[in-house]
């Protein structure tokens, strides 16, 4: 699950209709919504149309619990799982990020008991996993990665609150939460679209290596923290 998609370009400022929207820590009572945005904007990302065709209702169920169980995982041990939640709409998630901590690392006793009930729906998407195996350097890190680095493992808007200046807001989220860890150099993130590329070009990301496949070219790019950058 490690990309990355904020699905269109953000605009500068938020618009009108997405004026009560606020950013916090996903919380559990709405993590079925968060999977499920998270899984419609994953719909055309090139990493994961190349393993699964979420528009097939049994591939996008066996992912769907695949995705919570990773959610439900990283909240359960404080990982860093935000939502963006419009007030005017009853708090409907209207996007989330994961921003992986390398200070915070899951048991193994706690993973090994969250595993065993989604186990079926594991073995179900095998085939996909060894696909998956195939693409190893396309989504391996580089070599030169710094380490205690940030790792932005997804972002998501849902299709209808696209372009209202979400993706900017998660962004600079994640930007001010790897500053304020002074021992961290930065954020690392890979994505295998083109746009998104560029969007995160815009917010300062570097590329640090493009790995080209059949289907897409994988991009993995990190932004360094302010204290790290000498900016």
């Amino acid at each position: 699950m490690e990309r990355s998609r904020p699905a269109r370009r953000p605009n500068m400022e938020m618009a009108e209709s997405a004026k009560n929207i606020k950013l916090n820590r996903l919380k559990p009572g709405v993590l079925d919504q968060a999977v499920a945005v998270f899984l419609e904007a994953f719909k055309k990302e090139a990493f994961t149309k190349t393993l699964l065709d979420l528009n097939n209702q049994k591939h996008y169920n066996l992912y769907f619990k695949a995705v919570k169980y990773k959610l439900s995982l990283y909240l359960e041990t404080g990982q860093l799982v935000f939502s963006v939640q419009d007030n005017d709409k009853e708090g409907r998630v209207a996007g989330l990020f994961i921003l992986r901590s390398p200070q915070i690392k899951a048991p193994t006793g706690l993973s090994i008991r969250r595993i065993i009930p989604v186990l079926p729906s594991f073995a179900m998407l095998l085939p996909n996993y060894l696909r998956a195996a195939q693409l190893g350097q396309a989504v391996k890190p580089p070599e030169d990665l710094p380490g205690g680095h940030y790792a932005l493992e997804g972002l998501a808007v849902a299709p209808e609150y696209q372009g209202q200046g979400l993706a900017r807001m998660m962004l600079e989220k994640a930007d001010q939460v790897a500053t304020r860890d002074e021992s961290s150099p930065g954020i690392y993130l890979y994505t295998g679209d083109e746009k998104n590329r560029a969007i995160y070009e815009r917010f300062a990301y570097k590329v640090l290596k493009t790995v080209p496949t059949r289907s897409f070219t994988a991009y993995h790019m990190f932004k360094w923290t302010k204290q790290f950058s000498g900016s």
